[in-house]
């Protein structure tokens, strides 16, 4: 068995063991040796075995107690690019019920980012100014919250506000296949921010703000079809703010993970 230790550069918590060969229990002398080598500030260990022909339930036993040490120190010690055949042995002792599995190092660095730095992640989508593009883009960023671990309730209200938002934004704006929307996605584990810009259209700008101006008691009326829908994005929404103007109308809102 020959291990390589990995240093990055822009990860100073996080340290790559890239193990090729067996990992039977004759080589756990050497596991230890490797994992003694780490600094004190390491807090996320990745280990790659895409290189290895055999892990034994011995060396499996070690690399839990090494998990729980950098649990307890606020991290994880993560597998990747783990072979298929060795995966469905070890799936037998509960291996997925241990570790988290990714199928490289690359991603075992991405959900770090996530979960350890709480890095947000950027997403920006530009589409037609058509009514039918809508469905397609709020199922996008639904998917893009479920896969980021947002529950079912979340996920669902973030497609109730991307509706909404993004029909407005093209009832009210300038309609044309060379006009778009142009939608901004900031998610990171406590919440998700999003801002949805159009191209104004002039004849519509009265309607709008018209809209956009309190009623009594801060109330939408209720025969505004599109009033009762910014109701209820204020509603599912913890910030909501729209900047209305010459050239675009700017919707942002802030919605704070529930679940």
């Amino acid at each position: 068995m020959e291990v390589n230790i990995i240093q990055i550069p822009d990860k100073p918590h996080a340290i790559i063991f890239q193990f090729s060969g067996e990992m039977d229990s004759d080589k756990i002398g050497m596991i230890n040796d490797t994992f003694s080598q780490i600094n004190s500030n390491i807090n996320y260990v990745i280990v790659n075995v895409k290189s290895v022909q055999m892990i034994s339930s011995s060396v499996i036993g070690e690399l839990m107690g090494y998990r729980k040490q950098m649990i307890e120190k606020g991290g994880d010690l993560v597998i990747a690019g783990i072979d298929f055949s060795i995966r469905t042995k070890l799936n037998l002792i509960g291996l997925t019920k241990i570790f988290r599995i990714f199928s490289d190092p690359r991603s075992a660095l991405n959900a770090y980012r996530w979960e350890i730095e709480r890095h947000a992640e950027k997403i920006h989508v530009s589409f037609p100014s058509h009514l039918k593009i809508v469905p397609p883009v709020r199922q996008l960023i639904s998917r893009i919250a479920k896969q980021k671990g947002y529950g079912n309730r979340d996920s669902f209200r973030l497609e109730t506000i991307v509706d909404e938002i993004c029909n407005n934004a093209v009832e009210h704006g300038m309609s044309g296949s060379e006009l778009s929307i142009k939608l901004n996605m900031e998610i990171d584990p406590e919440k998700v921010e999003l801002d949805v810009t159009n191209t104004s259209d002039p004849e519509k700008m009265a309607s709008l703000k018209a809209l956009l101006k309190p009623k009594n008691n801060n109330d939408i009326k209720l025969d505004e079809r599109r009033g009762r829908g910014l109701a209820l994005i204020k509603m599912l929404t913890d910030e909501l703010s729209v900047d209305c103007s010459g050239t675009g109308t700017s919707v942002h809102i802030k919605k704070v993970r529930e679940e």
